[in-house]
């Protein structure tokens, strides 16, 4: 590999361009086709946990107090896999640099390292939240309250903007050059400023590693019984009965102790990459497949996130995913309509012929007594309510016809007249 530099007043030199070989190329392939496999876990998950809640918008808090979507740590685990999507982000990135065979400055460099150092905090600090909320709840049995959810998202996300913000307006000079730059084989703070990677990047992700494990302790020795709390007061028994809390249906309770995966499994996540790092600042020379391997583990995080989710059991009532059905028409039942069997009455039940009988008969010269007798059907021997034919309607002026419902019977429902009152009449076509 080979790179262009430019020396800084302070005499060290900045990276303008590192270009890739073959070997590096590939290995930056591996890590962005594990950050693909990262985000899309996570954002099915989000989707998952979003259509979960839309469903169970309308349930009762009676009947589901402690579902999952409404509890305080539903909120934290967002925020959580928010964290995971900005890291798979900054990590996919690296196509640029694959595709054009060189990392080198500019402001997508700078947006990479924005993303990637956000990503590193946030994922540290939602972590550590998730890890003392459970220790609330488990260990010292206080239910925190919705002001303290408010207060815990907007000032950590805030307090997230507020570090990421702060080195590059504070400590971007020209000595030094940018807050942001070349480091290694991708984009992050720049190597003129290394007291700046250990307090605003490592020092959160160890610090929730190590609370993360001190509080993970004390909870299994509070629920094997060997740390009693009573009144305020802790104790330590060498040997104690297995303990389950004030409330031991609790389902928040048991969702919580769950979640203390989550903590534990980050612990070990940044343990390779932790090594890997503080071996680069000791002065040691770190093997570039040490480096994609240390990379490729941290950046399974969503995977394993997602992964300890889905073998949590009843964290999402299995009735939450059922899709919604949409009726375009709903089948309406016929109604049963009386018809009379009058003279008058097909005239009077049909709104063409509402008029009085008196006006049709001026108006078509009709004739009431060329009108067919009543029909009665009869099919299988069970007969049907009484229909009165049509009375058969004339051109004016030419008395013939339209119809001639006493033609040759095509129907085969056999028609017989009701009677002999009426002669059968015949009318050309």
């Amino acid at each position: 590999m080979s790179n262009e530099t430019v020396a800084l007043p302070d005499g060290s030199e900045w990276i303008l361009r590192l270009d890739y070989s073959t070997e590096v190329a590939h290995g930056v392939s591996a890590l962005v086709v594990f950050s693909c496999f990262s985000l899309i876990a996570v954002v099915g998950l989000l989707l998952a946990i979003s259509v979960s809640a839309f469903n169970t918008r309308s349930w009762t808090a009676e009947k589901h107090p402690h579902l999952f979507v409404r509890t305080h740590v539903a909120a934290y685990f967002i925020s959580l896999l928010a964290s995971d999507v900005i890291q798979a982000i900054g990590s996919i990135m690296n196509v640029k640099w694959i595709r054009e065979m060189a990392v080198e400055t500019g402001s997508a460099c700078t947006i990479q390292g924005i993303f990637k150092q956000t990503a590193d905090v946030a994922t540290a600090f939602w972590t550590l939240v998730i890890a003392l909320h459970t220790f609330a709840l488990v260990f010292l049995e206080i239910r925190p309250s919705r002001f303290t959810l408010l207060t815990t998202l907007i000032a950590g996300w805030s307090g997230i903007g507020a570090i990421v913000i702060a080195g590059q307006a504070a400590l971007d000079t020209s000595k030094k050059g940018p807050f942001y730059g070349i480091s290694g084989y991708w984009c992050w703070i720049s190597p003129q400023y290394p007291t700046s990677r250990v307090t605003l990047d490592y020092m959160f992700m160890f610090m929730a590693a190590v609370f993360s494990f001190l509080l993970y302790t004390l909870i299994f020795l509070r629920l094997r019984g060997n740390i009693v709390v009573f009144e305020g007061r802790i104790s330590f028994r060498r040997v104690g009965n297995a303990w389950k809390g004030k409330q031991t249906d609790n389902q928040a309770l048991n969702i919580a102790k769950q979640m203390l995966l989550y903590p534990v499994a980050y612990t070990i996540l940044i343990l390779p990459i932790a090594a890997a790092r503080f071996s680069s600042f000791a002065g040691h020379d770190v093997a570039f497949e040490a480096t994609i391997f240390c990379d490729a583990v941290f950046l399974l995080s969503g995977v394993v996130n997602v992964t300890l989710f889905s073998m949590t059991r009843r964290i999402l009532p299995p009735d939450s995913f059922k899709i919604p059905k949409w009726a375009i028409s709903n089948p309406q039942p016929i109604p049963e309509y009386t018809i009379e069997t009058g003279p008058d009455s097909y005239y009077q039940s049909s709104g063409t012929y509402s008029e009085s009988y008196e006006e049709k008969e001026k108006e078509y010269a009709l004739d009431m007594e060329s009108a067919p007798a009543p029909l009665r059907i009869r099919t299988a021997d069970v007969e049907v309510p009484t229909l009165l034919a049509p009375p058969p309607r004339v051109h004016r002026g030419s008395g013939e016809s339209l119809y001639n419902l006493y033609e040759t019977a095509t129907s085969p429902i056999p028609l017989t007249p009701a009677d002999d009152a009426a002669p059968h009449v015949g009318y050309g076509r």
